[in-house]
């Protein structure tokens, strides 16, 4: 079985800066995560796969960019 991982902001606002900032600091997380997991993946390699929104149960705005597992294959 192959392992996900994903990494999440919030966002404070519907400015499209403040969103690509955010999607840049969970993306820039998950490629530190996935090093440390021994897959090599640029900031590139995942930006291309782009990312979701979803908001909570108290509305804040979250984005979120995910790695599966076998995309490393």
């Amino acid at each position: 079985m192959n392992k996900s991982y994903s990494a999440s902001r919030p966002v404070s606002s519907d400015n499209p800066e403040v969103i690509a900032a955010a999607v840049r600091a969970a993306t820039e997380e998950l490629r530190d995560t996935l090093k440390r997991h021994g897959i090599e993946a640029s900031f590139e390699d995942i930006a291309l796969l782009g990312h979701s929104e979803s908001w909570d149960d108290e509305g804040q705005r979250w984005v979120e960019v995910e790695w599966d597992g076998e995309q490393a294959g």
